[in-house]
């Protein structure tokens, strides 16, 4: 639900001409959508914004390089940081390379270049264009099928995955999280292994942090997982917010489930996966990453 995109400075400095695409550029990217930009060819925020503004000239005034620098601005804001090798070779060349040894989700060019998952402003509007994505999700109930709606999101983390589940401590959300960090490894642009925090809500006579991150650790493949998880269990206060909605939250976005975590494994059981909106978003990780809203029970980080 969230996608990778390779973009070559030449199409942003394109639709800083028109308004049509440069609104349209603030509405489809970023946090919030399925649509966040690659640190590509670069592997920091910092230098990534550097190489796109060398593209204008300092003391160009006009519309299109404020237009230019605000969306270099919003780009680096949120990019899925891949490890890339210094290189002096066209943006073309390098992209092809790196496709090969890992692909993007869409590489968008100014022109075609010859490699898959490659579009141009001229064909990204087609009928069946890679670039249309889909927000909401209908799946079944199968570790499966929960896998697929959100294996994207996992390998693109490279800072922390937050998982919210009030049952959170059940066997059946046990096992989910566990299938989910033992698939962690694939496919990742980053081998920087990602915090991961579970929130569940108390309940009498449940598992409590320690217990619960116990029984998550003796099914996980990697030794690595258990420096960086953390369980923590939590408990409703007056004046704060029910602890209801069932969702996973990493720095590129978030999904939110009906079901949550535990799947009935029948193919006639379904749950829709929904990508959040930047408000919803920034409420949920207001309410669980920075200020956590609710009373603590009890926290193991390790």
């Amino acid at each position: 639900m969230i996608h990778e995109y390779a973009i070559e400075p030449s199409v942003l400095l394109s639709w800083a001409t028109n308004d049509r695409d440069y609104y349209e550029f603030f509405r489809e990217y970023g946090l919030g959508t399925s649509r966040i930009f690659s640190s590509f060819p670069k592997q920091k925020a910092k230098k990534l914004r550097r190489y796109f503004l060398e593209k204008i000239s300092a003391d160009d005034q006009s519309q299109q390089a404020r237009r230019y620098t605000e969306m270099v601005v919003k780009l680096v804001e949120r990019i899925v940081v891949r490890e890339v090798k210094a290189d002096q070779s066209e943006w073309s060349q390098r992209a092809i390379a790196e496709n090969e040894r890992i692909p993007f989700n869409v590489i968008l060019s100014s022109k075609p270049i010859g490699t898959d998952r490659n579009i141009t402003p001229e064909t990204m509007y087609e009928k069946g264009s890679i670039w249309n994505h889909q927000d909401q999700l209908n799946i079944h109930r199968t570790t499966e099928d929960f896998y697929s709606a959100i294996s994207n999101i996992l390998r693109l983390a490279t800072e922390q995955i937050v998982v919210i589940d009030p049952y959170g401590y059940s066997d059946k959300a046990i096992k989910q999280i566990q299938y989910l960090i033992n698939h962690l490894s694939e496919k990742r642009v980053n081998h920087q292994t990602p915090s991961i925090s579970l929130f569940y809500k108390t309940k009498t006579n449940n598992l409590n942090a320690k217990e619960v991150r116990e029984c998550i650790l003796k099914r996980v493949h990697s030794a690595e997982i258990g420096k960086v998880l953390e369980v923590i269990e939590l408990e409703e206060v007056l004046g704060s917010d029910v602890f209801h909605n069932r969702c996973i939250l990493t720095e590129h976005g978030g999904v939110i489930f009906g079901h949550g975590l535990g799947v009935s494994g029948h193919e006639t059981h379904t749950d829709e996966a929904i990508l959040m909106k930047p408000e919803i978003y920034q409420k949920k990780w207001s309410q669980f990453v920075e200020e956590n809203c609710f009373r603590k029970i009890s926290r193991d980080p390790n």
